[in-house]
């Protein structure tokens, strides 16, 4: 198993116990004693790294783009939607190592775990190599998203968008959004938005700009939706006491 995924891959362990350790879910262990190992750590230490390749990548290929586009074609990269992708791509989801009732309940289709593997998976690599060497390895799944990109495409992410879409795909409801504070004088403001279902907030966030702020909410919420398996329970998350 740890073999196959290696050629998936294109990286071979020198300590193979590092790559079974990224592929180990905390409820693995349920019920064994207190500080067995599992994924956390590198899974927490795979996210920084991903994150340096991805703006690493980002800051060469879009040379006259903004911060503020950057940051948001960033956040579209690392997210648990992106990663979780590329996890699939891999079928990552083959290797992960689950207890009973995190199997029984579909965790391995559950993007946050699957994507959080994947991170894990990235830690371990830099713990068995370093920068450079996962760089090369992990840089391809991210640039040929990118390859298909020009200067002009990479304001990509319309989280308001996002975010209606799915909501009107369960509840034929639409967001509505309110600008809850601004701060700051000309040309320093910060505004604070907030994203409302059924009166009930859904998502908060803030920005340089009221559509800034408004994006910012939009994303928050669909932070939240993402803590859950799919789409299709998104009820759960929002619905349940209006119902």
């Amino acid at each position: 198993m740890i073999e196959e995924l290696e050629l998936k891959i294109n990286y071979h362990f020198r300590n193979k116990e590092i790559l079974r350790n990224a592929l180990v879910h905390k409820s693995y262990n349920e019920g064994v004693k207190k500080g067995t190992i599992n994924n956390e750590r590198l899974e927490f230490l795979g996210d920084s790294v991903i994150n340096l390749i991805v703006t690493d990548l980002l800051f060469k290929r879009f040379k006259k783009s903004s911060e503020g586009d950057l940051s948001k074609l960033k956040a579209h990269l690392v997210s648990t939607n992106f990663l979780f992708e590329i996890a699939e791509s891999i079928n990552l989801k083959d290797y992960v190592l689950l207890g009973k009732g995190e199997e029984k309940s579909g965790g391995r289709r559950n993007k946050k775990i699957i994507s959080s593997l994947f991170e894990a998976m990235v830690g371990g690599i830099y713990i068995d190599s370093n920068f450079k060497l996962v760089s090369a390895i992990i840089g391809p799944f991210f640039k040929k998203f990118l390859e298909s990109l020009v200067e002009k495409e990479v304001k990509i992410n319309d989280y308001k968008s996002e975010l209606q879409e799915i909501l009107q795909r369960h509840r034929n409801i639409l967001p509505l959004y309110e600008i809850l504070e601004e701060s700051g004088k000309p040309p320093h403001m910060t505004f604070t938005a907030a994203v409302y279902l059924s009166n009930q907030e859904i998502g908060r966030g803030a920005g340089k700009s009221k559509r800034q702020a408004e994006q910012n909410a939009a994303f928050n919420a669909l932070e939240k939706i993402e803590e859950f398996i799919n789409y299709e329970k998104l009820s759960e998350v929002f619905f349940l006491k209006n119902d």
